[in-house]
């Protein structure tokens, strides 16, 4: 039996095993699963596979899953089917089927080279395909690096170690294993000449670890986390920019952070959907110009130099009405900024753009670095943003917006580091756009538009998730050469020092929630394994290139080999406060926290301490019939009393109980001395990576965010309570700020 050397996917749920118990081998051109127990015996084959299997196989398409409780659940064949029909395939045409099995398995093999490799750096090693009347032949190759140096060699495959065969049309193809030889990280080409001609690869060399954290393995960081949009100032324009973000790093590093945690910064739509969500964007590779400040922009300056102030008496009104605002009201906002901002661009092309002043050059070479892409989005721009009114026919309009808002993000982070940040701003990627956006409508073979991707359903969600975010065909994801995921981290890797990839288990798999069949009858769903290996290497090696740390979003059900490879990698694992407990309900103790890890106090999908604490956000929830009736509600409280005993004797064991707590304190008020007894507990906690949620400083209690919900609450709306300055004026903030510095460093 040989084992197959050019596996496109990991095994996933192929069969009822562990992913590591079975491999897939081929003998004289028939597919064997077969069993590796771990158990002292001889390996044995126990299926054949047809060839609908081999592509169910080839394409990712899970049989079965381990849930929430860790009962394995089998996936009706009928809903396999249906994926692979979403992917493209017809499991109907057995003809169709046979050949897209060839095209995926076997066609590879009858080249010396595949398209693309990708190779770790301590192992430039790639595998060249043999026919077996070839192997005495020499082949000379040539690499030619990123960095313009050129490599090169000569060798015989049959004097090359061999590491794996195919048995095709009853020949025995051969791989043999090339070492290239040390080669840096980067992307390079590949060149092999043959007696028959030449044959060209994409090498893409990679390292085994992720950037990592500066100084000794037992420093710690610190930083605050705010959803930018609801930072409070004395000048925005009713909505936190990046003027505002300047400001909180400044007085975050004053008291020693080291990094700010933000929303996802992605373009929004701009059609006049004022659902407002930030993990539900139009594009992932581009900014929200609403961050501008136009204040900041020096054509503004230039205008006001000339007699003109488009900020009028009238648009300085309405910005002061719309600061008072607990909310952000986004229509108005977008209302008042895109007619000031399109003022600001007539003057630029009128002084800059048309007779190419420096500083109209500096735009040209971001739209040059900005290539096809850019170019597709600003024409996205132009057909769907009802923002813009006298620009919104000029595609340069739209490009100046995306210059203005990378300008003004990367000064935040200079900001950040200049202020003595070790790490400064952390971005966040969301796990998909919408589909009625720019990423997905600009890519319609990368995405399947009636596919859309969730979770399988666990004690929070009975029916599962169902996030309406179309699903990334991996098999056009891969034949293109993942370029659109290497877009993705380039871009909002930029003007960061940290990124956090939220549902960073998409890197492996994704629940798919496949379109109902009929009128009446439920959608169906199933896990579709994605190329783990490459995405990971390629996280990695982007990773380094940008200098950029990586937390990768893992709370949920998440396999355990793709936690051990999370470490392997260097990949920062994500913990709440919440939920950071064993599984006897205990909150773990500081010194049992993940080291690698990013522990969060509160995000914006939870409830934030105050509201917490009091339960009112169970109330809430009833009140928008997420709970079942008075039963359930009570239920729940009675629960969450518990969970708050257990909190107050998790403070004790750590000798941080404030002593009014130590008597019944379980049902007392949430206050500012229990609030920084919790903050310093997590402070002296292993994770080497910790952030506090501004809103959780002020005790604040209504959230930005309730799950489940859409029109039912102003989600992504609500503003912080305190302005910046005010809540860092705070003497009761600043002292549990210090303390948290403390134990930090400590």
């Amino acid at each position: 039996m040989h084992a197959r050397s050019d596996s496109h996917f990991a095994l996933g749920d192929l069969a009822p095993l562990p992913l590591d118990c079975g491999c897939v081998v081929i003998v004289e051109g028939k597919w064997w699963l077969i069993l590796t127990l771990d158990i002292g015996v001889t390996p044995v084959a126990v299926a054949t596979m047809n060839e609908l299997e081999k592509l169910l196989y080839l394409t990712g398409i899970s049989s079965e899953f381990l849930d929430y409780g860790g009962q394995r659940q089998s996936i009706p064949l009928e809903t396999r089917l249906q994926a692979l029909r979403q992917m493209g395939f017809d499991p109907d045409d057995a003809e169709q089927v046979s050949r897209a099995v060839y095209e995926l398995d076997a066609a590879p093999w009858e080249h010396w080279l595949r398209h693309w490799y990708i190779v770790d750096e301590a192992a430039a090693v790639v595998d060249i395909h043999c026919h077996p009347e070839r192997r005495e032949e020499r082949l000379s190759w040539e690499l030619d690096t990123e960095s313009g140096e050129r490599l090169a060699g000569a060798f015989r495959p049959s004097d090359l170690a061999e590491s794996g065969e195919y048995h095709l049309d009853g020949l025995r193809y051969s791989a043999h294993s090339l070492h290239l030889g040390p080669v840096a990280p980067g992307y390079h080409r590949l060149r092999l000449v043959t007696g028959t001609g030449e044959e060209c690869a994409e090498l893409i060399v990679c390292p085994g670890r992720c950037q990592d954290l500066s100084g000794a393995e037992d420093q710690r960081y610190w930083g605050v986390s705010c959803q930018l949009y609801t930072l409070r100032s004395d000048r925005n324009w009713g909505v936190g920019d990046f003027s505002d973000l300047q400001q909180l790093v400044a007085l975050a590093a004053a008291r020693g952070a080291d990094l700010v945690g933000l929303n996802p910064l992605h373009a929004a739509l701009g059609n006049g959907d004022d659902s407002g969500s930030p993990y539900s964007p139009s594009d992932r590779r581009y900014l929200n110009p609403l961050y501008i400040d136009p204040e900041q922009v020096p054509e503004l300056a230039a205008l006001r130099a000339a007699g003109v102030d488009p900020l009028t008496p009238e648009v300085v009104a309405r910005c002061a009405a719309l600061r008072e605002s607990p909310l952000v009201d986004y229509e108005s906002v977008y209302a008042l900024k895109y007619p000031v901002l399109e003022r600001l661009y007539q003057y630029f092309a009128e002084h800059h753009l048309e007779p190419d002043s420096s500083r109209g050059l500096e735009f040209r070479s971001f739209l040059t670095a900005g290539g096809e892409d850019l170019q597709a989005f600003c024409a996205y721009e132009v057909m769907h943003n009802q923002h813009a009114h006298d620009c919104r026919n000029t595609p340069l309009f739209f490009g100046y917006l995306q210059w203005l808002a990378a300008g003004q993000l990367a000064a935040c982070q200079s900001r950040a580091l200049s202020q003595g940040m070790r790490i400064g701003l952390m971005r966040d990627l969301a796990v998909g756009s919408v589909v009625s956006g720019c990423e997905v409508q600009q890519a319609p073979e990368l995405y399947l538009q009636q596919v859309t991707i969730g979770a399988p359903p666990d004690p929070f969600a009975d029916a599962g998730q169902d996030w309406g975010l179309p699903a990334l065909n991996p098999m056009v994801l891969r034949r293109q050469r993942f370029r659109h995921f290497i877009s993705l981290l380039r871009n909002n890797m930029a003007s960061a020092g940290a990124l956090r990839i939220d549902h960073a288990m998409a890197l492996m798999r994704l629940w798919w929630c496949l379109p109902s069949p009929g009128p009446g009858q439920a959608g169906s769903g199933l896990y579709v394994y994605y190329p783990r290996d490459e995405l990971l290497a390629l996280l990695r090696l982007e990773s380094r290139r940008n200098a950029c740390l990586v937390v990768g979003e893992d709370l949920g059900v998440v396999p355990v080999e793709f936690r051990a490879l999370m470490h392997q990698g260097h990949i920062y694992g994500n913990r709440l406060l919440y939920f950071d407990q064993h599984h006897d309900g205990r909150y773990r103790a500081p010194s049992e926290q993940q080291p690698d890890a990013l522990l969060m106090v509160t995000n914006h999908d939870v409830a934030t301490l105050a509201d917490w604490w009091s339960g009112d956000d169970l109330r809430r929830r009833q009140q928008l019939g997420l709970l079942d009736g008075d039963e359930e509600l009570t239920r729940q409280l009675d629960e969450r009393r518990l969970q708050r005993q257990r909190l107050l004797e998790w403070l004790d064991a750590a000798a941080l109980l404030p002593p009014e707590r130590a008597d019944g304190g379980v049902d007392g008020a949430f206050d500012m001395t229990l609030c920084r007894a919790i903050h310093r507990a997590c402070a002296r906690g292993a994770s080497r990576l910790l952030l506090l949620q501004l809103e959780d400083l002020q005790l604040m209690r209504e959230p930005v965010n309730i799950p489940g919900t859409y029109r039912e609450y102003p989600n992504w709306r609500r503003k912080q309570q305190s302005a910046t300055t005010d809540l860092f004026a705070n003497p009761a903030v600043c002292e549990l700020l210090d303390t948290v510095n403390e134990e930090r460093k400590a």
